[in-house]
Formats: C-alpha cells, structure tokens, sequence
C-alpha cells in the first residue's frame, strides 16, 4: 500500500505496516488441511465477492417509531453460511427500518487478518459505519484517537435494551475504561470434543455426564486420557494447540496479566497447569501442540486422538465426515474451579460515522433477541433470550458451551495487539519441545511481557 508520492498514503502504510503484528491466534486458521472448513466457522469467515450493496427490500413492515433513513456501510465476513445469515440479519433490519441501504462489505479473510486493512480505512477517513471488531480490538481502536463511538447514551435513551439480557463476560468484552463500546454479537467458548465410541470401548463414563454432575474434573480427564490410550484404541488420549496457553491457565484459576496489565503468568495456578500439558506432550499422550489453530481436527476426525480441546465452531464441520460418533461438553475443572478462555465480538459504530442514527438501528436490532436468533446458526448467541429461542437449552452440548460462556474470561486487552500471545509463545516455545520447565518458561514470559507492554 505504500506510495511515495503521497504523504497521506505513506502514513497510511505505515500505520498499517506498525499494526500489522495485531493479527491474532485466528491467523493460524489458514493452515492448510482446515481451509476447506473455514466457511462454516464464525472465526473463519472468508469471501471472494467484492463490495456488496444489500438494499432495502420491499416491504409492508411499519416505519419504526423514529424515521431513520439514508445509507451505512457494514464491515464484516461473509462467505458460506455466515454470508447467508448476514444477508439474512440485513432482511431483518431492514423489516423494521426500510429507508436505509445497508452497504455490506464481505471481509475476503477473517476479522483478524483483515485488522491492518481496516485500520487504514481509518487512518484514510474512510472508516465503515458498523463493523465486527474482535477481542482487543476495541481497546485499541479507542486508544488510537477514539475511532469508535461511545454506545452508552444511545443504550441509556433506548426503554427496548436490556444490558441484563445479555451474558455478563460478553458485555464486558465490548468495554473500555468501562464505557461500552461494542454490543456484544458473538461469544465461542473452548470445550473438548470427544470420541464417544472410544468413550464407550474403554468403559468410561460419558463426560457430559460428568461435567452435569460436577465430576469433570483433573482426576477424570487424566484417567480418560489412560483409558483411551490403552482400551479405547487411540494414539493419543488428547490433542491441543500451544496458541491456548491462555485457556490452560484459567482452568485451573490462574492468569496471564492482572487488571493493570502486570505479568502474572509466573504466578499461582498458571506454571501448574502449563507443566501438566506439557507433560502430557512429553509422555505421548498428546501430539506436538506447536501447530496451526485447527491442525488437530484432522487428527481428532481421522480416530487418532480421544478427546480435542478447541471451540465448538468445528461442530457442524465434523458432520458426516467421522466413522465415529462424537459429541462436546465443557472443560474439565482443575483445583475446584471451572474455567476457560472466550473469544469475543462485538458490533461497534465508527465516531465517524455520517449516520450514526442508523447505524445504531442496525446495531440494536441485529443484537435483538431475533438477530441473534439469526445468527445462532453460526455463533453462540450473546442474549439469554435468544439462547432460549435458538434452542440452546434443549441440546446438551450446547448448554455445556453456553455454561462454559458463563464461566469464561480472557486476558485484558492492551493497545498492543497480539504483543502478549506473541511474546508468551516464544517463552513457552522450549516448554512444549521439552527443553525447559514451566517455571524457567513462565519466568522467560514474565520478562517478554513486560518489555513488550513497556511495564
């Protein structure tokens, strides 16, 4: 993007090359052997289309209460079938407010890779009115010049939004400096897929039985892992990949970094529960986690591994292609507390938006309980009503991942992108090849971190 015959674009350049290094855990999805898959999962999302105008179709539906009219400009993915339930979403608004032209831009990648490329939409003045933004990204967005608009008057000034409808790590998720910043439109829990015929063949109990019943735990998780190995006729008890260091750490109830974006990785539970991954890994009982995000899928669907601690996006990838039947339930608990990593997305509104008016009214209402009703078919739904209304409560494995929201944290964002997932991966590089303990590695991420956030 660099053109020095312009200063305007050589900054633009620059901010992209300077933030390039935000691209988070979900670049790792391109590997190849996953790709195929990719259309189907929320974090995945990819398109070849080129803009795409979604206008107003004709409609008998009422004007809402307030005329809102004229055109936004939504970024956000759109291939398969989360473009399809993207068109589906507009319909909706549209239904409700049918004099504004929603002018959806499908992402050609996901929302991480296409990060540098919507960051220079801002930095050109060109921002979209709406978009998906990811994790860290609104703390960042906020803290380069305020590029997000400030939800809280619009949700105050509105009797219809109920905050409370919401599952509470998910608002939290689209705040900074505790102003609300992005609606909360999707939440993935991890969970652990696993092998029910293995399960079955060495006579172990199913785990979403035991996860009910609150005996999903350390002891039962490693004595699966045996089993599966020696009676259920599998390679390896449990496959992961190292980029959810994170998620290790919280299930046992440790951290990455404190509220003030102090290391504390090296502290608590987090050294315990990364040594016994590793562990796992050196004793065979896991495959080499220093792979693509997704990679293990193969291996989990080909019956080489029992169990495969990921997302609950693969679900419907999975269908039809095993010889096996396989089901999800939550994380085991380890020192008494259940735990584990979210992603999370929001929808947020450009502060520089011409239409902020509408572009609230599509934010709002594909936020409603029906919008995310919609969008159920690719995401976990952030309201509690339309958990209920997709069916969430009527299918276990999905209580299992939505009881797995509820139990769910992340690290704090910082402006700094990917800088903590970059700077804790090369520290624990030599605990997963077998060189080093999880207190040399954790003391290594400590010192990494802080020369990486400048504490």
């Amino acid at each position: 993007m660099k053109n020095n015959d312009s200063e305007k674009e050589t900054e633009t350049s620059n901010l992209v090359e300077n933030m390039a290094k935000s691209i988070s855990r979900r670049r790792f999805l391109t590997v190849s052997g996953v790709a195929a898959l990719s259309a189907v999962a929320v974090a995945c999302g990819s398109s070849e289309s080129s803009d795409t105008t979604v206008a107003a179709p004709s409609t008998d539906a009422p004007v809402a209460e307030e005329e809102i009219g004229g055109e936004i400009t939504l970024w956000a993915w759109g291939a398969g079938l989360e473009g399809d339930k993207t068109k589906e979403r507009i319909a909706y608004f549209n239904s409700k407010y049918p004099n504004v032209k929603v002018n959806w831009e499908p992402l050609a990648k996901n929302g991480y890779e296409e990060y540098p490329a919507l960051l220079a939409r801002f930095a050109s003045g060109n921002a979209p009115d709406v978009m998906r933004v990811l994790n860290f990204q609104p703390t960042q967005l906020v803290a380069e010049g305020d590029a997000l608009l400030a939800l809280d008057d619009f949700i105050a000034a509105d009797p219809d939004i109920d905050m409370a409808d919401f599952l509470a790590p998910t608002v939290l998720g689209g705040q900074v400096n505790g102003k609300q910043y992005g609606m909360p439109d999707n939440t993935e829990p991890y969970v652990i897929y696993y092998n029910k015929d293995a399960f079955a063949a060495a006579g172990l109990e199913d785990p979403q039985v035991l996860f009910g019943q609150g005996k999903w735990d350390q002891a039962s998780f490693e004595s699966s892992i045996n089993a599966l190995m020696s009676k259920g006729g599998m390679k390896f008890g449990l496959a992961f990949e190292a980029w959810n260091y994170d998620t290790f750490c919280f299930m046992g109830g440790g951290t990455v970094l404190d509220s003030d974006q102090k290391p504390t990785i090296d502290q608590g539970a987090s050294p315990q529960m990364l040594d016994f991954f590793a562990k796992l890994v050196k004793d065979g009982k896991s495959p080499s986690p220093v792979v693509g995000g997704g990679a293990q899928l193969e291996a989990f669907r080909n019956g080489e591994v029992g169990m495969y601690l990921m997302g609950p996006w693969w679900y419907g990838a999975l269908a039809g292609t095993t010889k096996f039947k396989y089901d999800v339930t939550g994380l085991p608990s380890f020192n008494g507390v259940r735990a584990g990593k979210l992603e999370l997305g929001s929808l947020a509104i450009s502060s520089a938006s011409k239409n902020p008016k509408a572009a609230w009214a599509y934010v709002k209402t594909v936020t409603d309980t029906e919008g995310l009703k919609i969008w159920s078919a690719v995401a976990t739904p952030t309201r509690r009503s339309a958990l209920q209304a997709a069916g969430f409560n009527d299918e276990q494995w999905k209580k299992d991942a939505v009881a797995m929201v509820e139990a769910g944290t992340f690290t704090p964002f910082t402006t700094k992108g990917s800088a903590v997932d970059t700077a804790v991966s090369a520290a624990l590089d030599n605990l997963w090849a077998g060189k080093s303990t999880a207190a040399a590695a954790t003391a290594d991420a400590v010192k990494r971190l802080t020369e990486a956030l400048g504490n």
